[in-house]
């Protein structure tokens, strides 16, 4: 299918929902399983298909969980979804209401008051989930003296990545669309909640790498292991060592 149809697929179906909802997508969940949890997701990069995949895991933890969730998106002023647009994300201000975070961001510049929700809640000491790209969430590059501007993944310490989970962008240690991902459970942590029910994991992108000053505080729980190919059934490629993958820190 080309990518311009597949793409107006898309959206044709994502605004449909929007439509009904407004800016943003709210799953509630049945009022048998409502567990009185908000989780507020946020989608915006252009590389992994957040506003695609952070729905339908919302709608899961709704159905399935009992987790009142709601989706955000990088979207134009007509409320076109566009990953592309790393300035426009509107409903920023329900973080507020928010019992966890999962942060999908890439590269993003927010004007200073959608920012400022999200430093508030990050400064609560409520959880938050960051995914891939999100240890590079922020990119200051038309606002650099923005108060904000400090968690562009460019600043001292690596911005938000280096001071939160620990790591900003690093490298490629795996072959980027050549060497997939096995994900090794770390045995000393094996019985950590977060683990629970957690057997095998593979995934088609490749293994980040991480700087030699990865915090010390940080509880790895998986290790990315380098794949000689991108099936699951692909061996290791044993001249890379493996690198922290899954990890939480506070």
């Amino acid at each position: 299918i080309g990518m311009k149809p597949m793409i107006a697929a898309l959206m044709g179906l994502t605004i449909s929902v929007l439509a009904e909802a407004g800016q943003w997508v709210v799953y509630e969940p049945k009022p048998d399983k409502a567990n009185g949890k908000h989780i507020v997701m946020l989608s915006g990069d252009e590389e992994y298909r957040s506003e695609e995949g952070l729905p339908q895991m919302g709608r899961i933890l709704s159905q399935t969980h009992g987790f009142k969730c709601t989706v955000l998106f990088s979207q134009e002023a007509d409320g076109t979804i566009n990953p592309n647009n790393q300035t426009n994300i509107p409903g920023m201000h329900l973080l507020a209401t928010a019992d966890l975070v999962v942060n999908q961001f890439r590269f993003r510049e927010l004007p200073d008051a959608d920012m400022k929700h999200f430093v508030d809640y990050m400064e609560s000491g409520k959880p938050m989930m960051v995914l891939r790209t999100a240890t590079h969430a922020f990119n200051y590059e038309r606002n650099k003296q923005s108060p904000f501007a400090k968690y562009s993944w460019t600043a001292k310490g690596g911005g938000f990545g280096g001071v939160t989970v620990g790591e900003t962008w690093t490298y490629h240690h795996g072959n980027h669309g050549g060497e997939a991902t096995r994900a090794v459970i770390d045995g000393k942590n094996r019985k950590h909640p977060v683990l629970n029910s957690v057997t095998d994991v593979f995934g088609p992108t490749d293994v980040y790498g991480v700087n030699p000053d990865f915090p010390s505080d940080a509880v790895v729980l998986m290790h990315g292991q380098v794949l000689k190919g991108m099936n699951p059934t692909d061996g290791p490629n044993l001249g890379k060592a493996i690198m922290p993958l899954v990890w939480t820190r506070e």
